[in-house]
């Protein structure tokens, strides 16, 4: 069964998946190295945002948007790996550039401006809804993906339909995360350590559709385009790796909103693509929480005209309080592996 749904063997298949984290990691620290002399020698650095805690003025001047080194070695890591001109394969690169190019603009007009303020919050909204109504589109007429169909992780029988509000709620789905995973990027090593174990599982249910387990209960579409998408996300998660390499504390560069755009829409369509969007959702919990802090700050701030929290989103609340930047972003992984092991656990109910 598994030789007629995928080309070869499945011990080769597995092969490829782990050589293209292995070389998308390798290749991706040797891009962030000549990338980052690059940037020191030009003396191009990220601006801070005044109302930052105070020991963020220490990082002003660090090279950014690292995201384009990362970003690349993933790509670059797909096309040597995968089958490139596989819907399940070009969609996630499509939707990763895409969106990787509204950031880059965002971070460019920052260092010109010398400002942590680039692109106008309309402005980049405006471009992301373009940009997601353009991979819904692909994901529909390209990938096979006709369901309206959402299941509940853990109790795989509730099933709705939601019909022509489908395309619209996908649309919103990809703008949150690319914004989710944005707002998260404010310390070093937390938005792309707390990434790294939903690509994990995001991976690994991906090769489990891939190979055709359970078949029944998903669209052979999935079945066929597994492999390929495990191969993006493996590449993801070796640049991922090499990118912490020099994102650690203390960072010797940021990934920027070109990087945190990227991550976010690729956590999004690949959740689209396998009909996984709440587990993936329960895996992003720590995104989610960011998020939702910051939009609580805002409603709460316009509305009621107090704070709920000292500065949003919530890693800077736990800063301003004194807590170290180190021991935030080492709780805030922890968080992330719970929440990863959280959704594995649901999915494993749904369709194990």
């Amino acid at each position: 069964m598994v030789e007629q749904l995928v080309d070869g063997q499945p011990v080769w298949q597995i092969l490829r998946i782990l050589l293209a984290l292995l070389f998308s990691c390798g290749l991706t620290l040797v891009l962030g190295k000549i990338f980052i002399k690059w940037m020191e020698i030009h003396k191009i650095g990220q601006p801070i945002n005044p109302d930052n805690p105070e020991l963020h003025r220490m990082k002003e001047g660090t090279p950014t948007i690292g995201g384009l080194f990362f970003l690349t070695g993933t790509t670059l890591s797909t096309l040597v790996f995968g089958k490139i001109t596989q819907p399940y394969s070009y969609i996630p690169l499509v939707a990763i550039w895409g969106f990787a190019l509204i950031g880059l603009l965002d971070d460019v007009l920052k260092l010109r401006r010398h400002n942590s303020v680039g692109l106008k919050t309309s402005q980049k909204l405006a471009m992301q809804i373009l940009m997601s109504a353009l991979v819904i589109w692909l994901l529909d007429t390209c990938s096979g993906m006709h369901s309206s169909i959402i299941t509940l992780p853990w109790n795989p029988v509730v099933k709705w339909d939601i019909g022509v509000w489908y395309p619209l709620m996908a649309m919103l789905y990809v703008v949150f995360f690319v914004n989710a995973v944005n707002i998260s990027d404010g310390l070093d090593g937390l938005a792309a350590g707390s990434a790294l174990p939903v690509f994990f599982l995001i991976g690994l249910i991906a090769v489990v559709f891939g190979f055709g387990i359970h078949e029944e209960l998903i669209q052979r579409t999935i079945v066929l385009g597994g492999i390929d998408l495990a191969m993006v996300v493996s590449s993801a998660l070796g640049s991922l790796l090499a990118f912490l390499w020099y994102n650690s504390q203390k960072a010797q560069v940021f990934m920027g909103d070109c990087g945190s755009h990227g991550l976010g829409a690729l956590l999004a369509v690949s959740a689209l693509l396998m009909k996984i969007e709440l587990v993936v959702l329960t895996a992003s919990g720590v995104f989610f929480i960011e998020c939702a802090s910051s939009l609580l700050q805002i409603v709460s701030i316009r509305f009621a005209h107090r704070k709920i929290f000292l500065i949003a989103p919530l890693h800077h609340h736990y800063e301003k309080r004194g807590m170290e930047e180190s021991k935030i972003v080492f709780r805030f992984l922890i968080a992330s592996m719970l929440c990863t092991v959280s959704a594995g656990v649901l999915f494993i109910v749904k369709y194990l």
